[in-house]
């Protein structure tokens, strides 16, 4: 998968907003890049919102706009909002697959967890996949003895293969993706380094991210992520920006 295969399901008619910050050089590749939907650049969070707001934009993408800054005033706009991440990520070969939580502070709960198998479900249903949803946990089953924390994550992920089209393998993450095309992660901080141990040292890729619930039509992105994952993200989010329900403003009430 790329970001060809990403535009066949785009809305040309929706327009992106995407932060980049004063001086940041991929501005001009990413806009040469975006020819299948209009573009904006935002270089603030602030204004980037306001433009989804607003509905100048149907769609945004982080780009390099600082996390917290953007975090920030999302949680003034919409309070108790709990904001999970997931990935599009490739292997080596090209074999895609979601990964999620990749929010450093994020997942590590059953209901967290939980919610991110519908939300790689609701991802799945974006790109046209059948859901093959794989959690992993710390330890392998005979590892439970070994601490509480991975005891908590084992028990964790043997209660979520309780869910249809959900299978636990443990730690075993080579396994895992021979079967799965979802992958979540035990916790935020592993599955954020999961996705940077694939695309930053293993010769993996990024298409970019979906910040969920789907209805803020939000897209994440590496503040030091290539070009084409800029403009996969870009994608992702004029996708998710397509399901929306005519005559409401992404992310917040009719």
């Amino acid at each position: 998968m790329n970001v060809d295969t990403l535009t066949r399901l785009i809305s040309p008619d929706i327009p992106v907003g995407i932060g980049i910050v004063e001086g940041d050089r991929r501005g001009d590749d990413v806009t040469s890049s975006v020819d299948f939907c209009p573009l904006v650049i935002y270089r603030d969070a602030v204004a980037l919102l306001d433009g989804l707001e607003s509905g100048k934009i149907g769609a945004a993408v982080r780009g390099s706009l600082p996390a917290k800054e953007l975090l920030g005033s999302l949680a003034e706009r919409r309070a108790g909002l709990y904001i999970r991440r997931i990935a599009l990520v490739t292997l080596p070969d090209g074999k895609p697959f979601l990964l999620g939580p990749v929010g450093i502070d994020e997942g590590g709960t059953l209901a967290a967890m939980r919610a991110l198998i519908g939300d790689s479900k609701e991802f799945c249903s974006l790109l046209g996949w059948e859901p093959r949803v794989a959690v992993l946990s710390a330890g392998r089953a005979e590892d439970a003895g070994r601490s509480r924390d991975i005891a908590r994550s084992v028990r964790r992920g043997d209660q979520l293969e309780s869910i249809p089209g959900v299978r636990h393998y443990h730690i075993t993450v080579e396994e895992a993706i021979g079967w799965a095309n979802c992958v979540v992660a035990p916790d935020g901080v592993t599955g954020n380094l999961m996705y940077r141990t694939l695309t930053r040292l293993g010769a993996g890729s990024s298409l970019g991210a979906l910040y969920f619930p789907l209805d803020l039509h939000l897209a994440d992105t590496s503040r030091n992520g290539t070009v084409e994952e800029y403009t996969g993200a870009v994608a992702l989010a004029n996708i998710a920006a397509g399901q929306i329900t005519p005559g409401c403003r992404p992310g917040f009430p009719p």
